[in-house]
């Protein structure tokens, strides 16, 4: 029984459903495969929530799993597939392809892997994968970029910190929110103010939790639970109630009342800082493998030295879960398995007008999908300039609630502006995918070079392994690690020496039958 799926993840891709399952059952009709006997449509709708990915396991990976024969599995593109190459549905996949169970068919794309596949349609297939991912990266870039704004303007995007509540006003018809804000909590605000008060004298925090117990503060959970210690220390710590909010270690002043004043908080920061006199911090060095981790045991790898000139870095693990006889190595000795592997990912110059052509190829696919999109924010923005020009023609019905007409049209240009951010992000893409694929051929054909610059510093050295490796351990006195994709197909295709498809291997396959396909 063969498998084709028609798969959609985001919420403007359903429309693309009917149109996946015609092409799917198209092509099971070329080959003469009968619904009831030879194949098995499936479609996977994982819209609604993250959570649904599981429906993909539990439809295709649960049943691929238990399958005696071949099996073939048809995707119309290679981004219906997977989207994330370090997603375990790819390594499962992956590993049933090398195991000769099933092969994966890509009529789109006009790609068919299977266990004996060339290195040059591995890449191919690679090299989808990544463009694919580089495009979801973008759309969640674009989130980030809107928060960014929102901090940027004074406006906090998270749950408001205790003594202020998050405020949110619906429009009775459509039941659409209309305005959000942050207010003043007025049963918590004077008690927060009341525990910055006590820390200003030197009281700890244990005892501001126990003073503001008895004053009966309660957290704003349904259980209404009492405000412990720990809590209280980063409460006292958060300068959101002194105007400024930070987000990912960076500050931004925000427009929402202050609950304490500058010199209050001064006060408090002036006790902590006086309660930590006598405590030091431990400034590692800058070693290019600190982030190691120990392939027994999971606990890191501790490097120490050179402890004279001309002396070695050693690295061992600390062993904190318990002794297996850890051994102490060099790091130059590490240096050198890590030289290795950068050249053999190595891309020779002769070959990358190919590889540029390859990437074009698949890039054409991605931007059917990226106009689609595009589309679809044009016609979001002109729906909301109706709607702003519908509220201007009935702005009689809110004679004496002009601050709701107010509030009403301003979210309405605040959802304007993010959609033209998002436009302005997809007219770019075009430029994008080209350049994203091309920093990695760029990587491919310099990394050797790029590590012994003498010029490049620790955390560049450190940024460029991270691109390329991933779950880096140390075993022994050899290092483990996965290749991130498409650089395990790079690797594949050097050592093969495959850098070129060979005759006819990226054609439709001649087969007519599914009895012929099964090995």
């Amino acid at each position: 029984m063969h498998y084709l799926v028609a798969r959609v993840s985001q919420e403007e891709q359903k429309e693309a459903l009917p149109a996946q399952k015609l092409r799917l059952l198209d092509y099971a009709e070329k080959y003469g495969w009968s619904e009831s006997k030879d194949f098995k449509y499936i479609e996977i709708d994982e819209t609604a929530h993250k959570e649904d990915r599981r429906m993909f396991h539990a439809d295709v990976i649960e049943p691929l799993l238990k399958e005696k024969e071949l099996v073939i599995v048809v995707f119309d593109k290679i981004d219906r597939f997977t989207r994330d190459s370090g997603s375990e549905v790819r390594h499962i996949i992956t590993k049933l392809v090398k195991d000769g169970r099933i092969e994966l068919h890509f009529p789109h794309d006009n790609l068919y892997i299977n266990r004996d596949s060339p290195a040059a349609d591995l890449f191919r297939l690679e090299i989808g994968m990544s463009l694919a991912g580089y495009y979801s990266n973008a759309i969640r870039d674009n989130v980030k970029r809107r928060f960014s704004q929102m901090l940027n303007d004074g406006i906090w995007i998270g749950r408001a910190p205790i003594g202020y509540y998050n405020y949110r006003e619906f429009d009775k018809n459509s039941g659409k929110i209309i305005l959000k804000e942050i207010k003043l909590d007025p049963e918590r605000q004077h008690l927060i103010r009341k525990g910055f008060e006590l820390r200003s004298t030197g009281l700890p925090y244990k005892s501001i939790a126990k003073s503001m117990k008895k004053a009966g503060l309660r957290s704003r959970t349904e259980a209404r639970i009492p405000i412990s210690a720990g809590q209280w220390e980063q409460i006292l710590n958060n300068p959101f109630y002194v105007g400024v909010m930070v987000y990912k270690g960076t500050e931004y002043a925000h427009n929402y009342p202050r609950i304490i004043d500058q010199w209050l908080w001064d006060k408090c920061q002036d006790i902590k800082n006086q309660r930590s006199n006598g405590k030091t911090k431990y400034n590692s060095k800058e070693y290019l493998l600190k982030n190691l981790k120990c392939h027994d045991c999971g606990y890191s790898i501790s490097f120490e030295g050179p402890k004279s000139k001309g002396g070695y870095i050693y690295g061992k693990c600390t062993e904190y879960g318990g002794k297996h006889g850890a051994m102490r190595i060099r790091e130059d000795k590490l240096l050198e398995q890590i030289r290795e592997v950068l050249s053999s990912i190595t891309i020779p110059k002769k070959e990358l007008p190919w590889l540029v052509s390859e990437i074009e190829k698949n890039h054409a696919s991605e931007q059917e999908y990226y106009l689609r999109n595009r589309k679809r924010l044009e016609k979001e923005y002109e729906d909301l300039d109706e709607e702003v020009q519908e509220l201007f023609r009935d702005r009689k019905q809110f004679k004496g609630h002009m601050e709701v007409f107010e509030n009403m049209v301003k979210e309405i240009e605040i959802k304007q502006k993010m959609v033209l951010e998002e436009l302005k992000d997809h007219s770019n893409g075009d430029k994008a995918f080209v350049v994203g694929a091309s920093y990695i051929l760029d990587i491919c054909s310099r990394a050797l070079e790029l590590f012994d610059a003498e010029s490049s510093k620790v955390e560049q050295k450190r940024y460029l392994l991270d691109f390329i490796l991933q779950n880096l351990t140390l075993d022994g006195k050899t290092l483990r690690f996965n290749l991130k994709m498409p650089f395990d197909a790079i690797a594949l295709m050097s050592k093969q020496g495959e850098w070129y498809p060979l005759q006819d291997s990226n054609l439709r396959p001649s087969v007519p039958k599914t009895d012929a396909l099964i090995r």
